[in-house]
């Protein structure tokens, strides 16, 4: 046995060298995820400046705000934006493209119109009055958002990974600027919307004058026609997938509204300052993985049936191992460091995360392979799953309020719902996937 360090290093770095050794695959999540963890630091980082230039009553609001927004982004385009990766031709895909963009002119006026209609209403339902002379930003936040969605997916079918992660890392800082700029000037709360919303919309621009100097040909041989044509082919997308995400989004944005308003601004603003901290970093991480994902699982899933199992189960695997361990590590410390970092006044943010912690770790493994039930077309398997984890999370909180449970045993229900239910997920995709694989050795079978 050799027990010197330098050697025992030299294993360490073989074995982290072979961890992460996966081919393109591996090394497009790094492209993106590098990207996307550096952006994210950088948001965590200022955190303890802006909870000293912010109450939790602001971040609640910004709570607010970021569900209702996340709810309308996944439907801005009727969720065309994801068959961008999968036709087999370039005009096809753009096409698809452009499609989607026409879809969001048209939902991001509807946004506009049931705001100014029903905003006063929607702000005293929400117990989030503190919003209302802000939702004029919500018409505009839903058309950035969805536009920099339709951009970045034909990116990721051109497999501009870097340049996806150059404009995240511009989003953050964008975001962080605001905010920091509007709290030195006590603009409270809206330094925290105007600043999530810059940072939502920022680097469409950048994937915008991308497109329109190298996609040229493809672009040319859009026409009106073809459209149609793209959205009758795609057509399970609007009428399944897009009432699917509805739901996924719902479940995932809902929570810290009925917070707010079964528990107040202060308790909507603990957890606000869980998803910054921890929730918002697994989710972009987590959705970088599964752009990468998506994108080499339709082509494995067109070609090589067998091998996109493999690659499943061997992302779920890392993924466990890379979220499982730091996510344990910081739960341990989790209220003495948020009363360190943040103030006195934000340790119950600590304990939030503790209660969560498995729900967590399970969202960090399954979450970037969450596309797999669409990239398979079993869109219909999905939005069950979809309907069953809405029912779950927002019933148990309802569920919550009407028995009068304080709000830790109301997280303590809704981290509870949260492991189910992607556990529950994960085992569908595998199926759906074993069951693909089978099918592919079954065709090479009779072709031989």
């Amino acid at each position: 046995m050799n027990n010197s360090p330098l050697l025992g290093n030299v294993g360490i770095m073989m074995r982290v060298k072979k961890f992460f050794s996966g081919g393109s695959f591996i090394r497009n999540v790094l492209v993106l995820t590098g990207g996307t963890a550096f952006a994210q630091l950088l948001v965590v980082a200022v955190s303890p400046l802006l909870t000293r230039m912010y109450r939790p009553e602001d971040f609640g609001t910004l709570a607010v705000y970021a569900s209702l927004l996340s709810v309308l982004a996944v439907i801005a385009s009727l969720r065309y934006e994801l068959a961008i990766l999968l036709p087999d031709t370039e005009e096809d895909a753009a096409n698809i493209m452009v499609l989607s963009l026409l879809t969001l002119v048209g939902m991001t006026a509807l946004t506009g119109i049931l705001v100014w209609v029903f905003g006063d209403a929607l702000v005293q339902q929400v117990n989030a009055p503190a919003l209302g002379p802000y939702l004029w930003l919500l018409p505009c936040s839903v058309f950035g958002v969805g536009l920099y969605q339709i951009l970045n997916y034909w990116s990721v079918r051109k497999r501009e990974f870097g340049r996806v992660a150059a404009t995240k890392v511009r989003q953050s800082t964008a975001q962080v600027i605001t905010q920091i700029a509007c709290g030195l000037m006590a603009w409270r709360p809206l330094g925290l919307l105007l600043g999530d919303a810059i940072g939502r919309i920022g680097g469409s621009g950048t994937l915008a004058r991308s497109v329109f100097r190298t996609d040229r040909t493809a672009l040319k041989a859009v026409s009106g026609t073809r459209m149609k044509q793209m959205a009758v082919r795609y057509k399970r997308f609007p009428l399944l997938t897009s009432f699917s995400s509805l739901f996924n989004s719902a479940g995932l944005q809902l929570p810290p509204l009925l917070l707010v308003m079964f528990f107040g601004t202060q308790i909507g603003g603990f957890y606000a300052l869980v998803q910054r901290v921890v929730g918002a970093p697994m989710t972009m991480v987590g959705q970088s993985v599964a752009q990468v994902f998506f994108g080499e699982s339709a082509r494995l899933a067109r070609e090589n049936p067998v091998a996109l199992k493999k690659l499943y189960f061997k992302a779920a695997s890392k993924l466990f191992l890379l979220g499982g361990v730091p996510i344990g590590l910081l739960a341990l410390v989790a209220p003495w460091a948020f009363e360190l970092i943040f103030g006195d006044e934000w340790g119950e943010a600590g304990i939030y995360i503790q209660i969560m912690t498995l729900g967590f770790i399970a969202q960090f493994v399954v979450v970037p392979l969450s596309q797999t039930l669409n990239m398979l077309e079993r869109q219909g398997m999905q939005l069950a799953w979809d309907i069953f984890r809405f029912v779950i999370i927002i019933g148990g909180l309802v569920l919550s309020s009407v028995l009068k449970l304080p709000a830790r045993e109301a997280i303590v229900i809704y981290g509870a719902g949260m492991f189910v239910c992607y556990v529950v997920l994960f085992f569908l995709s595998a199926q759906a996937v074993i069951q693909h694989s089978k099918k592919g050795t079954q065709h090479e079978q009779h072709q031989g």
